[in-house]
């Protein structure tokens, strides 16, 4: 029996909203307030907070002057509040007012690293949301193993937010976001965590992130290259758009397996003109080329060098060799002393840089056994 659970506080993040301008009974079926640029017909309002006794949603139904009438959530008939409300209750414009849960199986295989969602699977009904508490929560006794996931949606319009980050039915990985995360909370007290936003964890995990893998060059080939790619030629047409993360290219052949030879663009006017016949590449920002232009159909393959991705999802695996992802926290924890200005910052800077210092002596290159690290013969004098 596995409970999933949606923190329903982010909807309210960078909501605009105004307060009440007077006291207002239950049974209300208006409301003055301080301003009523925020709001439309028909947005979802909440009235107070998420996670309090007293807070409900409804939706704006009509807009006169400062004053707004209450609407339905299902369908913005008229509609009046069911709990008092004093003056200066925060009313704040709402985006989604219901929530669904989803699931998907486990592949089974390193897939799950970064599962994908399919909204074919849902596990519940879309449900209004209940602002009296902090989560949404679904019990699915259906399933052990896979992901949940969620959505939101505005019952009016219909439209759906993006699917949430998975949660894994077997709990988090040690060399994941998610238990980096933990490990970094655990480290601050209450009110500091208060200060910290999921914004800055996932900018500080990143960085840390980048500054090891410089640090142990784990920017070679073989971390970042890319599955097999195929090109289509088409006769005439002589460039053709590569990946968004493509960065370098490390080879590309023809269908029979002959690797193709590189033409600098700056020679690629001669060798069109008046060079030998037989194909050359050349790159252009984010286009290959291919030189003479072809005047057939033609299949090549090629590999490339990825740039760095950000890890978005709590759920990402984090590879780095030798569990070096415990380090991660400390980057974390000076970043966040150094926004509270805890004199603690540079030791916890101190501790990161000495962590990268050891691991690099184990780390410095990639060799052909997949957990194994030293340094090249070349690095020896």
């Amino acid at each position: 029996m596995i409970i999933l659970r949606a923190d329903n506080r982010v909807l309210t993040t960078n909501t605009k909203f105004a307060y009440f301008v007077t006291n207002s009974p239950s049974g209300s079926a208006s409301a003055d307030l301080t301003n009523v640029e925020p709001f439309i017909v028909p947005t979802p309002i909440l009235l107070g907070e998420i996670g309090k006794t007293d807070a409900e949603i409804l939706k704006v139904r009509v807009i006169t002057d400062e004053t707004i009438s209450f609407g339905a959530v299902v369908d913005n008939s008229a509609a009046v509040t069911n709990f008092a409300h004093p003056e200066s209750t925060k009313v704040s414009a709402l985006q989604y007012d219901q929530i669904r849960f989803y699931w998907t199986a486990a592949a089974g295989t390193i897939a799950d690293e970064n599962p994908t969602f399919d909204e074919n699977n849902p596990l519940t009904a879309w449900t209004s949301l209940d602002p009296t508490s902090n989560y949404s929560t679904y019990t699915d006794v259906a399933h052990d193993t896979g992901f949940g996931w969620f959505k939101y949606r505005n019952v009016t319009t219909l439209d759906e937010s993006q699917e949430s980050n998975p949660i894994p039915y077997v709990g988090f990985t040690l060399n994941t976001a998610q238990q980096v995360f933990l490990d970094f909370d655990s480290l601050l007290n209450t009110n500091e965590l208060k200060l910290v936003s999921i914004n800055d964890k996932f900018s500080w995990l990143n960085e840390a992130i980048a500054m090891f893998k410089l640090k142990l060059n784990l920017t070679n080939v073989e971390y970042t290259v890319s599955t097999p790619q195929t090109i289509s030629i088409t006769g005439g047409v002589s460039e053709y758009l590569l990946p968004t993360d493509f960065s370098d290219l490390v080879e590309i052949t023809t269908e029979d397996g002959i690797p193709l030879d590189f033409q600098p663009i700056a020679g690629r006017m001669y060798y069109e003109g008046s060079g030998p016949s037989y194909t050359r590449y050349y790159l252009r920002g984010r286009y290959i080329g291919f030189t003479p232009t072809p005047v057939g159909t033609a299949t090549y393959y090629y590999t490339y060098r990825a740039k760095a991705t950000r890890i978005i999802s709590p759920s990402t695996y984090i590879d780095l060799p030798d569990d070096a992802f415990y380090s991660l926290k400390d980057w974390m924890v000076y970043r966040a002393y150094s926004k509270f200005n805890n004199p603690l910052a540079a030791t916890y800077y101190q501790t990161f840089k000495n962590s990268m210092d050891l691991f690099i002596q184990a780390s410095v290159k990639r060799n052909a056994n997949l957990d194994s690290w030293s340094i090249e013969c070349s690095s020896n004098t």
